[in-house]
């Protein structure tokens, strides 16, 4: 009878054979970051295991110790220790717990999670020697277990007894390589475990050890000594620290907010610990993705690890941290507008796009932003809410441009307009409409511009009204009808006020104009500018140029003259030109000059 047949005839069910050479060569490819964990998770064990040990010995020493002598290197821990029994099951079965991650690699149980840990140092040794004595009784015998990267492992009593309850981990250096250097250990365990509640020693041949944990995290420090923790581990001068802590997840962190600019989508890398062990230098899914100008160090107690232990699981516990860290920053920002406005002008100074970004999707966001963040306006500088105080509407213009042409009028004449053409202006209005319903907020009507200017009196009019027909003669065929106000200041000699989509308007006409017959009637019939207003240049009565126009006699010089005014209208304020007005965009200067040389006729 075959091994693989059963008495009945039947096959016997068999166990894989598991190369566990290949395992840890796929491991340390697409698993691990580099063989370098290998200190973490000697430290993770090591500090798992003192907190196995405190449940039973409050008092027990809380110690790590590594010994770096050549090609050896000697970790020896204070913790629980492990029996034979134990240590036949939890070293040589990788993976058997009842809590697993998305490998199914066990990390919540103390004792299970030796093994997986044990397997990340196959990756800087062959072979790997466990030394432990069980803290359990007092008389515990020391237990040797060793493991050979092809698979293979023996456990028995050692020869030499540990003094003391814990775990000693042996491992020899690969051939040709020098993970156990002591300047790369120091930096390695520093890194990893600086934070840690235990004493972390490194020893190096023989020699006295040296402390390199126990330290004060920085969102325990005092705000100056964070200070300089942002500046020698994150590079920059904090403008601003935020405390943060969320209680379900056990998360307690500083956020450091940026001193100079930057952009919505920039990526920021925070610093992560799990239990005080650094799990990610470089974890990008803590904050939403507005909060582009904070970068955070903290610590959790809860959230969960990746299989590789290098970034956190994204579940729902991750995200309610991502909420309310957000939510903290926006308290910080509302808190600041109203405590310490010079200060929170500086920070809009820098983080302006940021926080508009924000209020796009936050409704208390927007609310804070409508009342403390400066808007330019006709009327100098305002906060929406100030704008819908003192004059009753919020009349805004989507293009810069646009508001530099109409601002001098605007404010001349009583009408504040509000400049929105920057990034997220556009959305923030729209959505602060929806939040305020009774309010009157709204892009600027032309028209609205044009109602706020003077009417000539009857003599302005009588004496501009020859120059008003030659103007309108002047700008045949632009769609452009020209008409007389009376505005401040005279320095203006005209105002181009397009309708509610001039661009688009241009465009139509330009297709109606090279269309005939039938297609012309459709596209007439389509064109939703039929019963528009139509753009008008406005001539100003009070200007000098305008007058001394209408009191000449050369009718051939006012409408060039007008055709010149309206092009450097439309370029004033960056509008559409047709084909007719770029051609005389290039005639007119030619045209002025020839006829100032004939001189009067």
């Amino acid at each position: 009878m075959s091994d693989s047949q059963t008495p009945g005839g039947g096959s016997a069910a068999q166990n894989f054979q598991v190369d566990l050479a290949g395992l840890v060569d796929l491991l340390s490819r697409n698993l691990y970051s580099g063989p370098q964990v290998f200190v973490r998770e000697l430290l993770q064990n090591g500090t798992d295991a003192i907190s196995a040990r405190r449940e039973i010995d409050p008092d027990c020493p809380a110690c790590i110790r590594f010994e770096a002598d050549g090609s050896t290197l000697r970790v020896i821990d204070s913790g629980i220790g492990l029996t034979r029994e134990e240590a036949r099951a939890f070293l040589a079965t990788i993976g058997a717990t009842s809590k697993r991650d998305e490998f199914g690699l066990a990390r919540t149980d103390y004792l299970g999670q030796f093994g997986i840990g044990l397997l990340s140092c196959f990756m800087v040794s062959s072979t790997i020697t466990v030394l432990s004595r069980s803290a359990h009784r007092a008389d515990a015998p020391t237990v040797r277990w060793l493991g050979r990267s092809d698979g293979t492992w023996s456990v028995d009593l050692a020869e030499e007894p540990l003094p003391e309850p814990g775990t000693a981990v042996v491992l020899e250096t690969l051939p040709g390589e020098s993970p156990f250097a002591p300047a790369r250990l120091r930096h390695l365990i520093a890194d990893y475990g600086q934070y840690l509640p235990v004493q972390v020693e490194l020893s190096v041949q023989g020699g006295p050890g040296e402390p390199l944990a126990g330290q004060r995290a920085p969102w325990e420090l005092s705000q100056a000594a964070s200070t300089r923790w942002c500046i020698e581990n994150f590079g920059f001068h904090p403008f601003a620290e935020i405390e943060l802590s969320v209680p379900e997840a056990g998360f307690e962190g500083v956020g450091y907010v940026l001193p100079s600019g930057a952009h919505p989508g920039q990526l920021l890398r925070h610093r992560v610990y799990l239990r005080r062990m650094l799990l990610s230098p470089r974890a990008t899914d803590l904050l939403p993705e507005w909060a582009y100008f904070v970068r955070v160090v903290g610590d959790s107690r809860h959230l969960r690890p990746t299989a590789s232990r290098e970034s956190l699981f994204d579940d729902d516990l991750l995200e309610t941290v991502r909420e309310s860290l957000g939510a903290q920053v926006r308290a910080w920002l509302t808190h600041l507008s109203l405590s310490d406005p010079k200060r929170f002008l500086e920070f809009i100074t820098l983080h302006l796009e940021g926080l508009k970004a924000l209020a796009v999707s936050d409704a208390p966001t927007r609310s804070m932003v409508a009342a403390s963040v400066p808007f330019i306006t006709s009327m100098g500088v305002l906060t929406l809410d100030e704008v819908l105080e003192r004059h009753g509407a919020i009349r805004y213009v989507l293009s810069n441009s646009h508001f530099k042409a109409f601002s001098p009028v605007a404010a001349a004449n009583g009408l504040c307009i509000v400049s929105a053409g920057y990034a997220f202006d556009d959305e923030l209005l729209s959505q602060l409409t929806l939040d305020r319903p009774d309010a009157d907020i709204s892009v600027l009507d032309p028209s609205t511009l044009l109602d706020a200017l003077t009417p000539p009196d009857p003599d302005e009019e009588a004496s501009l009204a020859r120059l008003l027909i030659l103007a309108n003669e002047a700008l045949s065929g632009t769609g452009v009808v020209a008409e007389i106000r009376s505005f401040d200041p005279g320095t203006i000699p005209v105002l181009f006020l397009p309708d509610a989509d001039f661009a688009g308007q241009t465009v139509a006409e330009s297709a109606r104009s090279r269309s005939t017959g039938t297609w012309a009637d459709v596209l007439s019939a389509a064109d939703p500018f039929a019963n528009s207003s139509a753009p008008r240049l406005v001539l100003n009565a009070r200007a000098q140029l305008i007058n001394e126009l209408a009191g000449g006699s050369r009718d051939q010089l006012a409408e060039t003259a007008v055709r010149g005014l309206y092009v450097q209208a439309l370029m004033a304020g960056q509008h559409p030109m047709d084909a007719k007005a770029r051609a005389w965009s290039s005639q007119i200067f030619t045209h002025l000059i020839e006829l100032s040389l004939k001189g009067p006729q």
